[in-house]
């Protein structure tokens, strides 16, 4: 039964001993606070905007952000790859560190430089949600591998429902810098935990060769071009010479990636296995998603609920509390669940469902858009049906990964988060900025529209049937049979 305690190897290696289940629990806890350590940078200083931008000038929390996302991108489809040669948990202390002294950086900084440099270090810890998955999978039977997945979807579920409260409260009392003093806590409980409870590397699972550092440059420019010309070129101009140079200098980035990945001997990635169904349909889905769904709950929605003209007059805190608190505790109470579900039916399964529900709710959403009390329940059902979207495609950047090499897919699915994000808000921007009903109902409309190509997209997903290394092993290393007690002996 998914309940018994997972079978998990120890640090040693030896596939013979297993860690107990509140061994297991506590890693899982680890793994949690690690993503809770950039979850909490990455949501809590919504609250705090004004007070950024008196304090270190116009727009410094728009220049704060935007080098933070970036940085954020960058070190997935860099740092995870890098984790297959030198280790998971070497890589997750390593920058977890880096968090708290970024973290340092903002408390201690009172000029723009010095903050923006503090929130590059923290964007780094991106990658711990790509690494909590990959830690997972690599010590965790299948099924005790889906509960764990919802666990960290639920983590990072209740991290958004209650963080924006909480800042609001911290800035109004002690200013900005007070969130970064709660973050730096969390960062430095992350890194002692991450150090006492995730299992070293086995010397066997790291991948013999070198980091392809070529590739890892090349694939970083072509990220940052397209991170840029997306965040950047609504305000600036789409044909700006400077935006125009960004896309010219991903795309000149991303051909000489193809021809160097064809001539190393150990690829960042194998282009012949990003075109396979196994993964461009992921990479498609997850731009999708971010770029349609979630725009739906942290920006059209919370709009609505705050125009004084055509919505509901609501303020900062009553939004939270009627359209967004009310998805995410439903998101914390169900993810456990759908991760269950989709190690017994299928984590693609499981996806297309939820991408059915969301497509079918935020088409609801565009009908009643202004009966506030519909929207209000539509918004917690929402939730559920992200939860059961979410859930399975934060863990398939994992289980599509080629075997042997399961940090080349989850870099570059997550990074799609940020460019999905990134195309979300640029185009639901300019439809929902004037404020007027129609915009909102048209926008919630192409968001069923995308929705609808996320599913499609999905249909063409093929899953990789790869058993997890944890079942593995212990098939090979079966535990022997019990010696039985003299008392149990047959007598003659």
């Amino acid at each position: 039964m998914v309940g018994e305690s997972p079978a998990v190897t120890t640090a040693d290696g030896d596939g013979g001993k297993e860690l107990s289940s509140s061994r297991t629990a506590v890693m899982v806890a680890a793994l949690a606070l690690s993503v809770m350590s950039f979850m909490l940078n990455a949501t809590m200083l919504g609250p705090a905007i004004r007070d950024i931008n008196t304090h270190l000038g116009p727009h410094a929390y728009a220049s704060m952000s935007a080098y933070f996302y970036l940085a954020g991108a960058i070190a997935n489809v860099v740092l995870i790859r890098w984790s297959d040669f030198i280790g998971r948990r070497r890589v997750l202390v390593g920058i977890l560190t880096l968090v708290c002294i970024g973290t340092l950086l903002c408390i201690l900084g009172t000029s723009l430089p010095v903050v923006v440099a503090g929130r590059v270090l923290q964007g780094c810890a991106n990658i711990t949600y790509g690494l909590a998955f990959l830690i997972m999978r690599e010590h965790l039977s299948d099924k005790a591998f889906g509960v764990c997945c919802g666990v960290i979807s639920a983590i990072n579920a209740g991290v958004a429902g209650v963080d924006a409260l909480l800042a609001g409260v911290l800035v109004d009392r002690f200013g900005y810098r007070s969130i970064f003093v709660l973050t730096l806590v969390v960062g430095i409980a992350a890194v002692a935990l991450c150090r006492l409870a995730v299992p070293a590397d086995e010397r066997g699972r790291k991948n013999t060769g070198r980091m392809d550092w070529a590739g890892a440059v090349l694939i970083a420019l072509t990220v940052a071009g397209l991170n840029l010309y997306v965040s950047n070129g609504e305000h600036l101009g789409w044909s700006a010479p400077l935006m125009l140079g960004c896309l010219a200098a991903a795309v000149a980035a991303c051909l000489g990636l193809v021809v160097v990945e064809k001539r190393v001997a150990t690829p960042l990635i194998h282009i012949d296995q990003m075109r396979s169904r196994y993964a461009w349909p992921l990479i498609v889905v997850t731009i999708l998603v971010f770029g349609s769904f979630m725009v739906v709950l942290s920006y059209i929605v919370p709009s609505l609920a705050e125009n004084d003209r055509v919505g509901f007059a609501a303020s900062g805190q009553l939004t939270a509390l009627l359209f967004i608190t009310p998805g995410a505790l439903a998101q914390l109470l169900t993810a456990p669940l759908i991760g269950r579900l989709a190690a017994q039916i299928g984590f693609v399964t499981v996806l297309r469902t939820g991408l059915v529900g969301s497509v079918a709710v935020t088409a609801a959403l565009a009908v009643f858009t202004l009966d506030k009390m519909v929207v209000v329940a539509l918004m917690a059902v929402f939730g559920v049906a992200l939860a059961v979207a979410l859930t399975p495609m934060s863990a398939l950047g994992v289980l599509q990964a080629p075997p042997d090499e399961p940090g080349s897919l989850p870099g570059i699915a997550n990074a799609s988060y940020g460019i999905g994000g990134s195309l979300g808000f640029a185009w639901a921007g300019t439809v929902v900025g004037a404020g007027t009903q129609a915009g909102y109902q048209s926008a919630l409309w192409i968001c069923v529209g995308i929705g609808a190509v996320a599913v499609l997209a999905s249909l063409v997903l093929k899953p990789r049937s790869v058993a997890s290394p944890a079942d593995t092993r212990t098939a090979s290393h079966p535990k022997p049979a019990a010696t039985p007690r003299p008392g149990h002996l047959r007598r003659g």
